[in-house]
């Protein structure tokens, strides 16, 4: 008799519930929320390329701070022969944010602003991208007035390059 009762309450509660527009499949897992890539996040990442510069010098910079290592040590091959090193830290002059596109993944763009080890005023873009979900230095290196526009060889006219520092 128990069995019969709960059978009945079983079948009138899916009766219920469809009557109701509810259905038993199971439920979609719903994708995480996209993690929102905002300006502090990429700034912090300058500010851990800028500390690990003050710490470590250049030394395994590349390696530690560039998501584009091979690039990265081009060019600081490149600004350690005309003898550029960092000086203080860089102001944040602007930031740029740079929707994904069919080609490109979502960066800031910081345009940050500084002097070299030796006083030379620098303007330079530091691209941050997410990568792996966590935002990461493109380049890493900010203190040579690198800038990117249409191509490496059209900079930016807002972008400011210290001259060769080595003695002569």
């Amino acid at each position: 008799m128990r069995r019969i009762v709960v059978r009945r309450i079983t079948a009138t509660a899916v009766a219920a519930l469809m009557t109701a527009g509810c259905s038993f499949e199971p439920e979609q897992s719903k994708p995480p929320p996209a993690v929102a890539f905002t300006p502090e996040m990429a700034e912090s990442v300058l500010a851990k390329v800028v500390a690990g510069v003050s710490r470590n010098g250049v030394a395994d910079f590349c390696v530690t701070f560039a998501r584009s290592t091979a690039t990265c040590e081009t060019l600081l091959r490149d600004a350690l022969r005309e003898c550029l090193l960092p000086g203080d830290k860089p102001v944040v002059k602007r930031s740029i944010h740079l929707p994904a596109t069919d080609e490109y993944e979502e960066t800031w763009q910081l345009v940050v602003q500084g002097r070299t080890l030796d006083g030379q005023k620098y303007v330079s873009d530091f691209p941050i991208v997410l990568s792996a979900g966590k935002p990461r230095a493109v380049l890493g290196i900010y203190w040579t007035g690198q800038g990117y526009g249409r191509n490496m060889d059209d900079p930016p006219a807002y972008t400011v390059p210290p001259q060769n520092a080595c003695p002569r």
